[in-house]
C-alpha cells in the first residue's frame, strides 16, 4: 500500500508539471562562451575604490574575462549594521552607489571603458536584501 502511495504521488507530480506552451528562455548572444570574473569592488584593492579598480581592467581583459559581474555597490544600510562596514547586501538606496566607492559618474565612465574593451557588464541586483533604514521599509512596512 505505501509502495503504491508513493508511486501515485510521483506520478501526479511528474505529470501535472505543465511542459508545453511554455515560452523558451534564452540567454542573450553576448553571454555566450564568455568567463564571467566577479568583482567585489570595496575588497578588490586596498582603497576598495572605483579609481584604484579601473587599473586592473587591462589585466582582467588579458586574463580572459568576457563579464564582469559587480557584487553590489548601492548605498548600505547603517540601522542594525553588522561591524563597520556592514553587509553589501543591506541595501539602502537601489538607484545610489555607495559613496565610498566613488561617484555615480566615476562608475559610469568605468563601465564605458569596460564596453569598449569588449567585455560586459552585470550589476548584482539584490531585491531581497533591502536595509532597515531603506526607503521601501519605511513607506511599505
Amino acid at each position: 500500500m505505501k509502495k503504491f502511495f508513493l508511486t501515485s504521488i510521483l506520478f501526479l507530480f511528474v505529470f501535472s508539471t505543465p511542459f508545453r506552451g511554455q515560452e523558451k528562455i534564452t540567454a542573450p548572444a553576448w553571454s555566450d562562451d564568455q568567463t564571467i570574473y566577479e568583482v567585489n569592488l570595496r575588497q578588490f584593492t586596498p582603497s576598495g575604490t572605483i579609481a584604484e579598480f579601473r587599473t586592473h581592467l587591462p589585466r582582467l581583459k588579458k586574463l580572459g574575462a568576457g563579464i564582469l559581474w559587480f557584487m553590489p555597490i548601492h548605498p548600505i544600510g547603517d540601522k542594525n549594521r553588522k561591524g563597520t562596514l556592514g553587509s553589501y547586501y543591506s541595501v539602502k538606496d537601489y538607484i545610489g552607489l555607495d559613496p565610498a566607492l566613488g561617484t555615480k559618474k566615476e562608475f559610469q565612465s568605468l563601465v564605458e571603458e569596460i564596453h569598449k574593451l569588449g567585455m560586459h557588464v552585470i550589476i548584482d541586483w539584490v531585491a531581497n536584501h533591502t536595509s532597515w533604514d531603506n526607503d521601501l521599509v519605511k513607506t511599505h512596512p
